[in-house]
C-alpha cells in the first residue's frame, strides 16, 4: 500500500492548443514531435509557479515514430539523421526539457505505466528525506500500424504533483493492478477516476 498526496492532475490531448510551449522559440518548437509537445506542455502547465525536487518522465512507447523512420532510412541505405536519432531515445524528452528550460532538477525516464511513475516518485521521495515534491509526467501515442501491437488511440500526456509531506489523499495498491491492461488505458482510467467526485475506489486506487 502506497499513501501519497496528489495535486494538479492535468491532461493534454493532441487536438488541443499548447499555450505553455510559447516559451520555446518558434524554430525549436516546430522541430518537436507531437508527443514531445504534449509532454513538455503538460509538464509546464502542471508546474506553473511550483518547484519540485524530482521529475519522472514515463511512457510505454516513447517517440516510436522517429525510431521507425530511422529503421526505414537504414533499410534504404540512407544515413539516419543524427538529430533524429538523438531525439528518438526514450529519455530524449527529459533531456529536451532540461535544455530548453535550463532546469537541472534530477529526473529519470521510464518505459512503463502511470502507476510505475507513481511508484518511482514515491520511492525517490522516501529515499531523499529533504525532498518534498515530485512531478510525474506520462505521455504516449499509438505505435505505427506496421507493429503487431498497434492499438489506435489519440496521443495524450498527463501529469501531476506528488508529495509525501502533505495530507494523504490517494492510496495506491500495486498488487491490485490489472497486468493485462494497456498502459494508455491505465492512465486514462486513472484520470477519469480522479475527476469523478462520486468514485472513491477503483482497481488499485483509493481516494482519502
Amino acid at each position: 500500500m502506497i499513501p501519497l498526496n496528489m495535486s494538479r492532475l492535468c491532461i493534454s490531448r493532441a487536438d488541443e492548443v499548447f499555450p505553455a510551449l510559447e516559451q520555446i522559440p518558434a524554430m525549436q518548437r516546430r522541430r518537436l514531435s507531437m508527443v514531445a509537445k504534449l509532454a513538455l506542455n503538460i509538464a509546464l502547465q502542471t508546474l506553473a509557479d511550483q518547484r519540485v525536487d524530482y521529475i519522472v518522465w514515463v511512457s510505454q512507447y516513447g517517440d516510436e515514430k522517429k525510431t521507425l523512420k530511422i529503421l526505414e532510412d537504414v533499410l534504404q541505405d540512407q544515413t539516419p539523421s543524427p538529430t533524429q536519432f538523438s531525439t528518438s531515445v526514450h529519455n530524449a524528452i527529459s533531456g529536451l526539457y532540461s535544455i530548453l528550460f535550463e532546469d537541472a532538477t534530477p529526473a529519470t525516464s521510464l518505459a512503463g505505466t502511470w502507476n510505475d511513475g507513481l511508484i518511482e516518485a514515491y520511492a525517490w521521495l522516501k529515499t531523499v528525506p529533504e525532498a518534498s515534491r515530485a512531478l510525474v509526467v506520462y505521455y504516449d501515442e499509438a505505435l505505427p500500424e506496421i507493429y503487431l501491437e498497434h492499438q489506435p488511440f489519440p496521443a495524450f500526456a498527463m501529469a501531476a504533483l506528488i508529495s509525501l509531506t502533505e495530507p494523504v489523499n490517494l492510496v495506491f495498491e500495486p498488487n491490485a493492478v490489472k497486468m493485462n491492461q494497456a498502459s494508455f488505458k491505465q492512465a486514462l482510467n486513472f484520470y477519469s477516476f480522479w475527476q469523478d467526485s462520486d468514485q472513491n475506489k477503483s482497481e488499485a486506487w483509493n481516494k482519502c
